[in-house]
C-alpha cells in the first residue's frame, strides 16, 4: 500500500510538471497574429520579429541564405549546402542579421562553421544547434515562462517592466563552467537550464520585453551581448549580465547594468544601425536609488 501510494504521488507530481510546463493552455504573445504567422519571418510563437536587421545591414540578393540558415535550424539540418553566387563573402554578415533579428530561434548559433566551395555555395554546419524535439519542447516553456511574466507585469508602468526584467534575468547565474559551450548561447538555456552567458541574457531579455510591450535592440560586440531599451522615447544601454555577475544582489551596484556594460566601453558591432543611445545611466533616470535606506528598487 505504502510503495502504490509512492507510485501515486510520484506520477502526480510529473504530471503536474508536465503540465505547468508544456501543455498548460495560454493565450501567447499578443504580437504574434495569424497574418505574421503567414509571413517568411514567422518562427514561432515567442516572438514577433520586424526583420529590421536583414533589412538595414543586408542586401535583397543575401536574403535566401538568411532564410536557409532560419530553416536549417528549424529543422535539425545541421550539415547543409546553400547557394549564395557572388554574395558569398557576405554570409558571416547573415549570421549576425539572423542572430539579432530572431532571439526566439532557439536551436541557431552564431558560432556555426561554414566554408565557401568553388562552385559559389556556401557549406554550413550548424553542429550545436537543438534536436527538433528539444526545440519544441523547450519553446512551450518559454511560451508558459512568458504568460507568467506577461500577468506579473500587467499592472506595472514601463519604468517598473524593465527593472522587473532585470532583476528576473540578473538573478539567474552566469554559466562559468560551460562558457565555451554553445549551447548556452540561446534563450533556451536561461529558461530550461537555468543558468546562461550573455548572449543568453540578452536573447531572453529581448523575448521578455516583447511580450509585456517594451521596445527593446539586441546589441553585440566582439565578446559581449547585452540590450537597448525604450525609456519614454530614448534608448539606454540594459546589460543582466551585469547583475549576473554580482553576488550581492542587494548591492547598489547589481543595477550598474542599467546604464552600462560588463566589458566596459560599448564596442557595438553596427552602430549605424541603432537609434542614439543615452549616456546616463537608466537606473538613474528612473529613480531607481531614491530611496537611500537602501530598499530597492524604488521607482518614480
Amino acid at each position: 500500500m505504502k510503495i502504490s501510494r509512492v507510485v501515486l504521488y510520484f506520477v502526480i507530481v510529473i504530471f503536474a510538471f508536465i503540465f505547468n510546463f508544456y501543455l498548460r493552455p495560454i493565450k501567447g504573445n499578443p504580437n504574434v497574429d495569424s497574418e505574421y504567422k503567414k509571413s517568411r519571418a514567422y518562427v514561432n510563437d515567442l516572438y514577433k520579429s520586424d526583420e529590421y536587421f536583414k533589412k538595414s545591414m543586408l542586401d535583397v540578393e543575401d536574403y535566401n541564405m538568411y532564410y536557409a540558415v532560419i530553416d536549417a535550424s528549424i529543422h535539425d539540418d545541421r550539415d547543409i549546402t546553400i547557394p549564395c553566387g557572388d554574395r558569398c563573402s557576405n554570409f558571416g554578415l547573415v549570421t549576425e542579421a539572423v542572430m539579432l533579428d530572431h532571439p526566439e530561434l532557439i536551436s541557431f548559433r552564431l558560432t556555426g562553421v561554414y566554408s565557401i566551395r568553388n562552385n559559389h555555395t556556401i557549406h554550413y554546419q550548424n553542429h550545436y544547434n537543438l534536436s527538433r524535439i528539444q526545440t519544441v519542447l523547450g519553446t512551450r516553456r518559454i511560451e508558459r515562462e512568458m504568460e507568467n511574466i506577461r500577468r506579473d507585469t500587467k499592472n506595472m508602468t514601463d519604468a517598473e517592466k524593465i527593472v522587473y526584467v532585470y532583476d528576473y534575468v540578473g538573478s539567474h547565474p552566469y554559466d562559468d563552467i560551460f562558457m565555451y559551450n554553445h549551447s548556452n548561447q540561446s534563450a533556451y538555456s536561461f529558461f530550461t537550464k537555468g543558468s546562461t552567458v550573455c548572449a543568453g541574457f540578452a536573447k531572453a531579455s529581448q523575448i521578455i520585453f516583447q511580450n509585456i510591450g517594451i521596445k527593446s535592440y539586441l546589441a553585440f560586440s566582439n565578446d559581449h551581448a547585452w540590450n537597448f531599451v525604450e525609456y519614454k522615447g530614448k534608448y539606454y544601454i540594459f546589460d543582466a549580465t551585469f547583475g549576473a555577475s554580482i553576488s550581492d544582489k542587494k548591492s547598489r551596484i547589481f543595477y550598474s547594468g542599467l546604464g552600462s556594460t560588463t566589458e566596459g566601453e560599448m564596442n557595438l558591432m553596427y552602430e549605424e544601425y541603432y537609434p542614439e543611445i543615452e549616456k546616463k545611466p537608466l537606473a538613474n533616470v528612473i529613480g531607481l536609488f531614491n530611496n537611500q535606506k537602501k530598499n530597492y528598487p524604488i521607482i518614480d
